[in-house]
């Protein structure tokens, strides 16, 4: 070990996969260390989120739930089954099993011979064609067929994004008059002054568009995006039309721009993520990119044009007034009817490669998950044969002048050439369409097997699920309750690690099914557990929690930090003007505009000329106090929004609605409120909040400088924003002494675990405190006086900021005379673009004369 006989600093250079160090005096001369000069660098992986291990978490627990329900199907039937095949559940097991594998013991599955098995499969050629004959013939079906069924059924319920009850459910419902006021309402909000309005009168006409099954999609969209704007309305009509186009895009189901139908002005690099079919594999992945910015306004029109659009590709699977299995019937028949014609075509075909190509073609097509060839390979390099579109495109390219090929060109068209029962489509299947068919399937053969009647155990669940069955198609286990293990101290590693992603609380010990789950489980205490789990930490101040994007507090604090960052005529605004706009103004209106503020100051304070700076968009405020005017205007709490001693139970009503999507837990949690009424319940429970703040409710109001004046107060009553507030001496004292003593208190992992930051973050942190304590050790124990530390932001795919900034600057440079602006500072500005180094304006990193700088300032 080293003796030092004087204080040292250590100065750290830190990347997301690197840290650079060296230990010096305090007149930078480089100490040596173990005869040595202590400077050295530590490399180490970068660290990676957790997205893509959650991703598989999540379809590992959906798997494994989905096999739950259909063992407690099969416990159900095995009585009943064991009197009429013993063997029937162990072929079942098997039939996922090669031929050629020792351990089958039987060729046949459903029957016990291969011959009944094939007549079977004759009868029915389509599990559709059995659950429609269990729901019409009335006589006595075959128990093992009436389980396959009911497997298929339970297997495959289908989406839960419908809360329609059965009897109310209507697949062909698309309802686009709800749609475009909807719609109207929200660009209001969101784009007060835009004038972009849609024809309601006109929804009638744009339903008639979608259903009209001979008009070709492309001309759908063209007549649509003709009537849905007003065109009454002259002042918005070019951007509402320009909006249209795009929203009919994207409910038919084609690439659509959803920067323009949601007006996010994007740079061209990242144009890509944004522009997307919403039938896309990736289309998920691109939305979990684009909403992490948006408004809440953006997010309910986002959410308006994916639900109809879903409605829309219902209305294309299942067909008017037919059940799920007729109208898979039907794709059934249609496609043998257009194989004929394949066949023909590829049978009369003058030139043989296209015709080899075409049956090429249709057999990746129709056999996809069980069928690689290398020659389709070769063939088609980069298709995915399996999407319709893709297919289509072969085809279209391969065809000959024949009358077949000419109707095959025209139901291409019209999208309905070689449809199939299953595909990526049947995702907008509701579990209703299924329950449907369920309880027909049970109410025409329960006669024959009283058992399948069996009522649900459930009785408050008994008007929508009337049979015990219903349940395992209707229950979801709630998000909020996680996996269905209780967290325990266990003495094997690999439990423990499992048992870290759960947090439900148990009512009572035994076994957990949807018939006793509210007997077994805990919901309220699970239900906090959770919100424990979710809340992210305070940027500032460790292990706060943050408040709600949409809390009082929060948007009150959004809306002065603005409000104070802005300057009128040059001068920022008074404190006095100030208030008054905020009670005048933002109390009133969704969104504030510029050209309101103008206004507002023309008429309150007379002033003749105004030129307003400081706007990060230059014509709105983007903060609001949207979560006050929506319960101001309801006309519910008027006596008590205003008044301090219900606004902690306000704030908790938002934090519920922003966390609990599942209505009867955020019901249960808003009754615990005793002095709100069952009217103001009923309004509350249809709100939904989204987002998170990155601010506790303890930094905005607790912190106090030496006036005893918080930070919300020091933004109300002074001209501050909230980066001087917070890094005024006291208030950083205060902070700072917080923060070691949560550090005395709590370990370096507690608090990384619930630190607001990146993974790659977490793990540089981790490895610079061991570069740290590796010098410490070097120096004989003896602790740093000082610490220097830079950052290296992490490195990124998509550097939206500097890209946008840098590019920015370089067009407004290419505008300027050469007189103004030297060649010089241009060839270095382009430079630094091509790097992508230009992400933060700093005096050492992008040098100017002073006439450039006079010139920009």
């Amino acid at each position: 070990m080293t003796k030092l006989n004087n204080e040292y600093m250590v100065g750290l250079d830190i990347g997301t996969n690197s840290c650079g160090w060296v230990a010096t005096d305090f007149d930078n001369n480089i100490l040596k260390m173990h005869g040595k000069r202590a400077l050295g660098s530590h490399l180490f992986d970068e660290g990676v989120s957790a997205a893509d291990r959650r991703a598989f978490r999540t379809t590992r627990r959906r798997i494994k739930r989905r096999k739950w329900r259909l063992k407690l199907l099969e416990e159900i039937f095995d009585e009943e089954m064991a009197k009429v095949d013993p063997n029937f559940f162990a072929r079942l097991k098997e039939s996922g099993l090669s031929p050629l594998d020792t351990r089958k013991n039987v060729s046949s599955i459903v029957f016990p011979t291969k011959k009944m098995d094939k007549q079977f499969y004759k009868k029915f050629p389509t599990i559709y064609h059995l659950r429609n004959a269990l729901m019409k013939q009335d006589k006595k079906f075959d128990l093992r067929a009436i389980y396959i069924a009911i497997h298929h059924i339970v297997k495959y319920r289908g989406n839960f994004l419908s809360n329609s009850s059965i009897s109310n459910f209507s697949a062909s419902k698309i309802e686009i008059d709800r749609f475009v006021n909807e719609l109207n309402d929200l660009y209001s909000i969101f784009l007060p002054e835009s004038g972009v309005i849609f024809d309601a009168g006109n929804a009638s006409k744009v339903e008639d568009i979608i259903r009209n099954e001979q008009m070709f999609k492309l001309d759908k969209i063209k007549e649509i995006a003709d009537v849905l704007p007003d065109t009454e309305n002259k002042s918005g009509l070019k951007l509402s039309k320009k909006i249209s186009k795009e929203i009919s895009k994207a409910i038919l189901g084609y690439k659509a721009k959803f920067e323009i139908i949601l007006q996010v002005n994007v740079d061209k690099t990242d144009s890509s993520i944004w522009n997307f079919k919403l039938n896309d594999e990736n289309a998920d992945v691109n939305l979990s990119e684009i909403t992490s910015d948006l408004t809440d306004t953006q997010l309910q029109i986002l959410d308006l044009v994916r639900n109809l659009f879903s409605a829309i590709s219902l209305l294309n699977i299942v067909d008017e007034g037919s059940t799920l299995s007729e109208s898979m019937i039907r794709k059934y028949n249609d496609h043998a009817q257009d194989l004929k014609l394949l066949k023909t075509v590829i049978k009369n075909h003058s030139d043989r490669k296209k015709a080899h190509n075409l049956q090429l073609a249709y057999d990746k097509y129709v056999n996809n998950r069980h069928f690689v060839d290398v020659e389709t390979k070769k063939a088609f390099p980069n298709k995915h044969l399996y999407r319709k579109s893709d297919f289509y495109e072969i085809v279209k390219k391969n065809l000959d002048a024949s009358k077949e090929a000419v109707q095959i060109r025209k139901e291409i068209a019209l999208d309905k050439f070689m449809p199939k029962q299953r595909s990526d489509e049947n995702g907008v299947i509701p579990f209703q369409l299924n329950q449907i068919e369920l309880d027909k399937i049970i109410e025409n053969q329960g006669k024959y097997y009283p058992f399948l009647k069996e009522i649900n155990p459930i009785k408050a669940h008994r008007m929508q699920a009337p049979y015990k069955l219903d349940e395992l198609i209707r229950f979801r286990v709630p998000y909020y309750v996680g996996p269905m293990i209780e967290p325990t101290n266990s003495s094997y590693p690999q439990t423990r690690q499992n048992q870290s992603f759960a947090w439900m609380v148990r009512k009572a010990k035994g076994r957990i099914t949807p018939w006793n789950f509210d007997e077994k489980v805990d919901r309220q205490k699970s239900a906090n557990n959770f919100i424990k789990r979710l809340t992210t930490k305070d940027t500032y101040l460790f292990g706060e929690d943050v408040l709600p994007a949409n809390s009082l507090l929060y948007q009150k604090y959004t809306v002065l930090d603005e409000l104070n960052k802005i300057s009128v005529n040059g001068k920022k605004l008074s404190v006095s003007v100030k208030q008054e706009l905020y009670e005048d103004l933002f109390k009133k209106n969704n969104t504030v505009s510029a050209k309101q503020l103008k206004n507002w100051l023309i008429e309150n304070q007379k002033l003749p000329y105004i030129k307003i700076k400081g706007l990060a968009d230059q014509t709105k405020f983007n903060s609001s106090l949207s979560t006050y005017i929506k319960l101001k205007k309801s006309g519910l709490f008027v006596d008590k929004l205003d008044s301090n001693e219900f606004r902690d139970d306000f704030e908790k009503i938002i934090e519920w609605s922003t966390i609990f999507e599942d209505k009867q837990i955020y019901i249960q949690k808003l009754q615990t409120i005793d002095w709100l009424t069952a009217k103001q319940i009923q309004f509350l429970q249809n709100i939904r909040l989204q987002g998170w703040g990155r601010l506790s409710k303890k930094l905005l109001t607790a912190i106090v400088d030496s006036n005893g004046q918080n930070i919300i107060e020091q933004l109300w009553n002074s001209q501050q924003i909230f980066m001087s507030i917070v890094n005024k001496a006291d208030i950083k004292g205060t902070i700072t002494d917080a923060n070691q003593d949560l550090m005395h208190s709590n370990s370096m992992e507690d608090i990384l675990s619930e630190a607001y930051t990146s993974p790659a973050n977490k793990k540089m942190i981790r490895q610079v405190v061991k570069v740290v304590h590796d010098i410490q050790k070097a120096a004989s124990g003896q602790a740093p006086k000082q610490i220097a530390i830079e950052f290296a932001r992490e490195s990124r795919r998509n550097s939206k900021l500097s890209q946008t900034r840098g590019h920015k600057l370089q067009d407004i440079y290419q505008k300027i005379s050469g007189d103004i602006v030297n060649k010089n500072l241009k060839d270095k500005l382009a430079e630094y673009i091509k790097n992508n180094q230009l992400s933060v304006w700093e005096k050492n990193s992008f040098q100017m004369n002073k006439n450039d700088q006079d010139f920009l300032f």
